[in-house]
This record gives structure tokens, C-alpha cells and sequence, in this order.
């Protein structure tokens, strides 16, 4: 199997599964992620966790199929691999629970893509993250520029793209991208441990939230003011709005239910 699934009390745990091929995607593994992570928080999953087995989180397209698509039209091969990725992309950012990418060695091109998709990244102290798009005479998918321009700013996302030089553990921290480095080979327990502390979030908020973040970057104060009212009230009328505040004043854990 191409991907790994498992459950572990309420985190959900989705493995790329190709590492002889540096977990390089190809189209049913690009477009099964978003209904794999789907089908985990119906199973109960309150957190997610992407990881990719063996040395590399994801080397970005298979090499094989782009050479197959080389050998005549691009389109109808290449096509349908990102048609994929994205359905997935945007899958994976409407479910509302907090998803964790676990890097272990290069996330290089759609790869970075599935990493910088993620609400929180932990790094492996040598993994690191690689736009490569440049080097192929190729421009940036798997939502690159969208991520990388929110994060960074243009001006240093275009720098990072143009220059398409590796991103260290260590620099992705200090930009912002990571948490903390990690030592080698326990990026995905840390990552388990993070997801399990984050699975009490409430999802009818965290779906907000990564809206209003995203879009503050491109709506104008009034506009950003009068969204945030619109999200907030939306949010009053609702179970995990009056749990949320009940548990505080009770000072007990809150539960909720996204509803």
C-alpha cells in the first residue's frame, strides 16, 4: 500500500509508503490523501499527523511518471497528478481537526507543498525543505506559493523560490515554518505527542481560525473586522461556545463536540 493508516486513541496517523521511491507521489497517492485523512476523523481522529516512511518525507512528483509524460503530451499524464494533490490540499484544510507534518529528510517541490499544508510542522534536525521548481524550469503547486507568501511575506517568498536553495531545520525554525528542531529519527513520535496535546481543539473554531489567518493577509482592516464578527457570531449559538466558556468558569477541561 501506498499509504499507512492507524488510529491511536484520538490522533490519526497517515504514512506515505513508498520510501524506496523517496515517498514520491504519484496520482492515487496524491489523490487519496484527502479521503484517507477524511475517513480517520470519521473513525473518531481529533488530530492528524502526515509523515512519510523511510528517509524522506516526499521527494514531490514521481520522477517516472513526469519522464512518462515527457515522452509525448504532458497534459494528460501530469495532469490528473495535480488535479489530484490540490483536491486533496483542499481536503485536508477543511477538515477541523489540527493536522501536524513530521519531516524526516527532504519535503522538495509538492512535497514542501503537503508539509507547508499542515497547521504546525516538526523537523527532524536534518530534514529539510526544498522548493526544486526553479532547477526543473518549472513554477511552484501543491499550494507553495500560497503557504510560503503567508508565512514569509512576497518579497521572501520569492527570494526562497528563486534562489531554490534548501531550507534547514534549523533556518525553517527561525523563520517561522517549524517548531524546534528534533533529533533524527523522532520527528513522528514528537509529532504523535504534539497532535495528541492539540486533539481537545475545538473544530468548529479551528475551521475559523485558519480561515481569518489565510485571509487577513489580503482583506483590509474594515473588511478583516467585519469577518471576524461575522465568524465569531456564528460561533455563539453553539454547543462548544457555551461548553468553552462554562468549562472556564468551572475550571475543568471543556468538551467538545464540533457542534
Amino acid at each position: 500500500m501506498s499509504l499507512e493508516i492507524s488510529l491511536t486513541g484520538r490522533v490519526g496517523t497517515i504514512e506515505l509508503n513508498r520510501p524506496g521511491r523517496m515517498n514520491a507521489l504519484t496520482v492515487d497517492l496524491a489523490g487519496s490523501l484527502g479521503s484517507a485523512a477524511a475517513a480517520l476523523v470519521e473513525q473518531g481522529a481529533r488530530a492528524l499527523v502526515l509523515a512519510g516512511r523511510g528517509p524522506a518525507f516526499c521527494a514531490g512528483a514521481d520522477l517516472a511518471l513526469v519522464d512518462q509524460a515527457l515522452a509525448g503530451e504532458p497534459a494528460p499524464v501530469l495532469t490528473p497528478l495535480v488535479e489530484g494533490l490540490h483536491a486533496s490540499l483542499k481536503r485536508l484544510r477543511r477538515l477541523p481537526v489540527p493536522l501536524v507534518a513530521a519531516i524526516e529528510g527532504p519535503a522538495v517541490g509538492a512535497g514542501m507543498g503537503l508539509a507547508l499544508c499542515a497547521d504546525i510542522r516538526v523537523l527532524a534536525e536534518s530534514a529539510r525543505l526544498i522548493p526544486g521548481y526553479m532547477g526543473i524550469g518549472s513554477s511552484p503547486d501543491g499550494g507553495v506559493s500560497y503557504f510560503l507568501t503567508r508565512m514569509l511575506g512576497s518579497a521572501r517568498a520569492l527570494s526562497l523560490l528563486l534562489r531554490n536553495q534548501p531550507v534547514s531545520a534549523v533556518d525553517a525554525a527561525a523563520l517561522g515554518l517549524a517548531e524546534p528542531p528534533v533529533p533524527d529519527g523522532s520527528a513522528l513520535r514528537a509529532a504523535q505527542e504534539l497532535a495528541a496535546s492539540l486533539a481537545t481543539a475545538p473544530p468548529l473554531a479551528l475551521t475559523r481560525v485558519r480561515e481569518l489567518v489565510d485571509r487577513a493577509t489580503v482583506l483590509g482592516l474594515e473588511e478583516q473586522l467585519d469577518l471576524e464578527q461575522q465568524r465569531v457570531t456564528e460561533l455563539w449559538k453553539t454547543h462548544d461556545f457555551t461548553e468553552g466558556v462554562r468549562a472556564f468558569l468551572q475550571r475543568r477541561p471543556p468538551e467538545f463536540r464540533g457542534e
